[in-house]
């Protein structure tokens, strides 16, 4: 072959390279419209990548990604190039498949679960490294960095990191507490006894009685109970208003005391087992479920339990609905605000604001902890967020000026659907927040919604020693682990079983302090009084 026919044949392939870079280069430097997305991806790379499977667990999940053409699924991967395998559980069996997943290796990808809650846990992930620390990453993703600074005070229990994102309750609140838990009363049986809605204890008491005696079904049979609950740590609203708590320690005087061994504490007890003795309580009220608590209230069965506040009111509106056809559901149960003590006084104890971590696994390849990172950032952008709220401009919703306007459909009952209804992929927004302030102008109900709960989102008590760290070498978790379960478990036998109940108090205080209540007391007073609490 000819030396210039090959120089010719050189030149065109180079030229036409060059071409080809060049085209590519203009087609990366634009950009997708809205707002911009968090993997630096162009849309040319990203239409002819394969997408990056993620492996994500959470509970109740089952229905987040079934479909690869549901809308908000398709959005997700346009804007991220991910697909999804799910992992799940019911809640009441999610802390063991956490657990025994983990302990075989296969660390999800993405996965939420208690974190600090479950401290000795947590931290042992850390050892492991089953856990990526966040803390180290997030400067390159500014969603997650804000929404960790919010947090900060939790990372030295860490040793100074975050290795989880704590999940938001209420976005828009700042407050060092939340709680929207109320009281939910069978109004119907306050109407047919002449009763006022319950704002105290004793008027608490009085209408727990009245329902329980009084035939308030009107079925000249005694088969009401006033009160239910499921497990005693729902209960926590009625030692607040005897000015106690099953955890929380007050100042007094200098010193720290733990409020579960005071007598206002033993007060409660003394008044719970009352109403169990009197068969006013639910005799059932430690082994119900969630649901059995609430199928019980709605189907008659007891008059007041306590329970979510603001977006629960429609689930419940619903069940009514469903069981009493016939009737308006407004008109057979309302909610209390918090109850006032015979002192005079109100307490709610609230709760910091998340419930639950987000984590990533450290075990998984580079690609995916980027894409599990850029996912969670993008939740927790304005455009994430509004994604999961309304679902796609056009097709689920309009704008009128600022205010978004769903345009989903009315379902059988007469209520608008959620874009969660439409596309479970939208409750991927609980890997970042709850959004529980969030209050459609179109929800059903809103007034109600809004105001359900309303004085305990408020004014709920802040834990004035949430968050402080004793060093495991010096006090392990597991003492104080023990020493809650003993909590539980006795004041349980107290209120069904106790036949001296003053000399089965003393018995438990003393075991308390003796089982290792004593030695929490002292670290927690020492590590109180060193941080200027």
């Amino acid at each position: 072959m000819r030396k210039g026919y090959m120089k010719k044949g050189i030149v065109a392939v180079l030229l036409a390279s060059l071409i080809v870079i060049l085209l590519a280069g203009c087609s990366g430097d634009k950009k997708e419209g809205g707002a911009t997305g968090t993997s630096g991806q162009a849309p040319s790379e990203k239409a002819n990548a394969e997408p990056v499977e993620l492996t994500i667990m959470t509970y109740d999940g089952d229905t987040i990604a079934q479909n690869e053409n549901s809308p908000i699924y398709k959005a997700v991967r346009e804007k991220l190039n991910v697909k999804f395998k799910v992992i799940t559980a019911p809640f009441s069996g999610y802390d063991d498949k956490v657990n025994v997943t983990i302990a075989s290796g296969q660390v999800p990808d993405l996965f939420n679960y208690w974190g600090i809650a479950r401290l000795a846990q947590y931290k042992s992930w850390i050892k492991e490294g089953f856990v990526l620390p966040l803390s180290d990453v997030a400067d390159k993703y500014p969603n997650i960095a804000k929404q960790l600074k919010s947090f900060d005070s939790f990372a030295k229990m860490t040793d100074g990191k975050h290795y989880g994102l704590p999940i938001i309750s209420y976005s828009q609140i700042n407050s060092p507490a939340v709680n929207d838990h109320t009281i939910y009363v069978r109004k119907d049986w306050l109407d047919k006894l002449g009763l006022p809605v319950p704002t105290t204890i004793d008027e608490f008491a009085n209408v727990a009685k009245a329902f329980a005696q009084n035939d308030p079904d009107g079925n000249n049979k005694a088969d009401t109970y006033g009160y239910t609950s499921d497990g005693l740590w729902w209960d926590y609203p009625i030692f607040n208003a005897f000015d106690t708590s099953f955890d929380r320690y007050r100042k007094a005087d200098g010193q720290w005391i733990p409020e579960v061994i005071q007598d206002e504490t033993k007060q409660a007890v003394a008044f719970l087992k009352s109403m169990y003795d009197d068969k006013i309580m639910d005799p059932e009220f430690v082994i119900n479920n969630g649901d059995k608590k609430i199928e019980k209230f709605v189907s008659g069965k007891a008059g007041m339990i306590i329970h979510n506040g603001r977006h629960f009111y429609n689930d419940l509106y619903d069940k009514f609905k469903a069981a009493y056809p016939d009737k308006d559901p407004k008109s057979m149960f309302v909610s209390t605000g918090i109850l006032e003590s015979k002192q005079g006084n109100k307490r709610l104890d609230g709760f910091p604001n998340f419930w639950f971590y987000t984590f990533v696994s450290n075990k998984a390849s580079p690609e995916k902890q980027q894409k599990a990172l850029e996912l969670l950032d993008f939740l927790g952008s304005e455009e994430g967020i509004n994604l999961m709220r309304w679902g796609i401009e056009g097709e689920h919703y309009t704008k009128e000026g600022d205010q978004f306007v769903s345009t989903l459909p009315i379902d059988e009952n007469g209520k608008q659907q959620t874009i969660k209804e439409i596309d479970a992929t939208a409750k991927l927004m609980n890997y970042v927040t709850w959004d529980s302030d969030f209050v459609s102008d179109q929800l059903p109900n809103r007034e109600e919604v809004l105001n359900n709960g309303k004085e305990g989102i408020e004014s709920s008590n802040p834990d004035l020693l949430y968050g402080m760290y004793i060093d495991e070498n010096v006090l392990s978790p597991e003492i104080g682990k023990e020493v809650n379960d003993y909590i539980f478990e006795t004041l349980v036998k107290l209120i069904v079983s106790s036949k001296n109940f003053d000399q089965d108090w003393e018995a438990f205080v003393q075991m308390w302090l003796d089982k290792g209540g004593q030695k929490v007391w002292d670290e927690t007073t020492k590590q109180a009084l060193a941080e200027n609490r």
